[in-house]
């Protein structure tokens, strides 16, 4: 067979995806006094990530204290909708999406003090910065 047959025949054979494969569950927030609840546990089990890692992110994120109860984080302060979800998008553009081939099929490792990034489509393998 010549290159271009080829390369048609293995093109025809490729999946397609329309990118709508990875679409993270909408967090449930309430806000009451100064006080900002943001339920993490749906979004944490999708993107198979600890909860307690994307509450330290977001509390870092956001400047804030706060404390997990159940799947919930309770925030000290009000903090808008779109505030809130834009955090989360960094966070899965840091930790979750594949920087080689943006899968969001990834594992966040820790290995002492270091989290790295595992891609289970591509292979790759590269370091996250610690959250502070």
């Amino acid at each position: 067979m010549e290159y271009d047959e080829l390369l048609r025949k293995i093109m025809s054979s490729k999946k397609t995806t329309n990118g709508i494969r990875f679409t993270p569950p909408a967090v449930d927030i309430e806000q009451s006094g100064q006080r900002t609840t943001i339920t993490l546990d749906k979004l944490a089990n999708y993107i198979n990530r600890p909860i307690d890692h994307l509450a330290k992110y977001l509390m870092h994120e956001l400047t804030s204290s706060g404390q997990m109860e159940g799947g919930k984080l309770i925030l000290a302060g009000r903090f808008s909708r779109n505030l809130i979800n834009e955090k989360i998008n960094g966070y899965i553009n840091e930790y979750v999406i594949c920087k080689q081939c943006k899968s969001p099929d990834t594992q966040l490792v820790k290995e002492g003090k270091n989290y790295f990034i595992k891609c289970m489509a591509c292979g790759a393998e590269y370091p996250v910065g610690r959250i502070k």
